[in-house]
This record gives structure tokens, sequence and C-alpha cells, in this order.
């Protein structure tokens, strides 16, 4: 992550700044309305069962990346298969102050999708339990792999 970081990371984004593309944020400087957003995920998705410090931590110690938009925020990781060593550049956490955050999802796919290629990634994910996403993505080529169902114990 901390090589994406150095790539993509300067300079930092000033929320106030018209950019085209998201740039990545300091977690410290952007907390205070980040963690709102953080907060409205959580609230709206009980099933996630880590907390906004959990989110905070992750950036802070470079196991994610604060991407910062003109309407809002996302949050990727990444990861790698343990049988092939693929590695996934994954979409974590998207939110928008006012459109919602499937607009701020869906809005900068294309530039992620650049992002993740240009750093070595084969695949790029994302999770959301709002149906009309995968309407969405469907459009642009993405595939619906998996559905997790749960009962409590």
């Amino acid at each position: 992550m901390a090589e994406l970081q150095q790539a993509h990371g300067a300079p930092e984004a000033d929320v106030t700044e018209k950019a085209a593309n998201p740039t990545i944020g300091s977690v410290r400087e952007h907390w205070d309305w980040v963690k709102v957003g953080v907060e409205e995920i959580l609230s709206e998705q009980p099933h996630l069962t880590f907390r906004p410090e959990d989110v905070y931590a992750a950036c802070l110690n470079d196991e994610a990346i604060l991407w910062v938009a003109p309407e809002g925020f996302l949050i990727t990781t990444s990861t790698r298969c343990q049988y092939t060593g693929g590695s996934t550049f994954f979409i974590w956490l998207a939110w928008a102050k006012s459109q919602g955050r499937e607009s701020c999802a869906t809005k900068y796919l294309g530039f992620f999708e650049q992002v993740a290629r240009e750093h070595g990634y084969n695949r790029i994910e994302t999770r959301s339990p709002i149906p009309a996403m995968e309407r969405h993505l469907s459009t642009y080529g993405w595939k619906r792999e998996t559905v997790i169902y749960t009962r409590a114990l």
C-alpha cells in the first residue's frame, strides 16, 4: 500500500479542490468528516463488524488508503490470494456527502481500474448490499462471484 501511496499521494487532497479524480488524503487531516461517513455506513449496515477506529487505524498504518474526492471518500486495501499469488485491489468503503455512496463508488471505477492496472493488480473487487449496485456494475463488465448467507446463533 505504501508504494501505491507514494505513486499517487503527492500532493495530498484538499476537499475543496475540484480534482477530476480522487487523490490520496491524510486520515489525520480528514478524519472529522470521514468518520461521519464511516459511522453512517456502519449504521446502515449493522452486519459489518469493524468500528470507525479500525478504519482510522488501517489508514494510519498503511493497511488501507483514504482517497478523497469533492463529493466524498473511498477507502481501498489490497489482498493476495494464498493459492495463486494474484493480487486484488479492493474498494472497501465508499461514501458521498449528499449523493449516496453508490454514486461515489461507481463514478470513479474507471480511475481505480487504471490505478490497479498500473500497480500490477490482476483483479479489482468491491462489495455492496445494495441491489442496484450489481445492475450498475454488470454494465461495466463486473460479475457477481458469490452471495454470503448468515444466521445468528
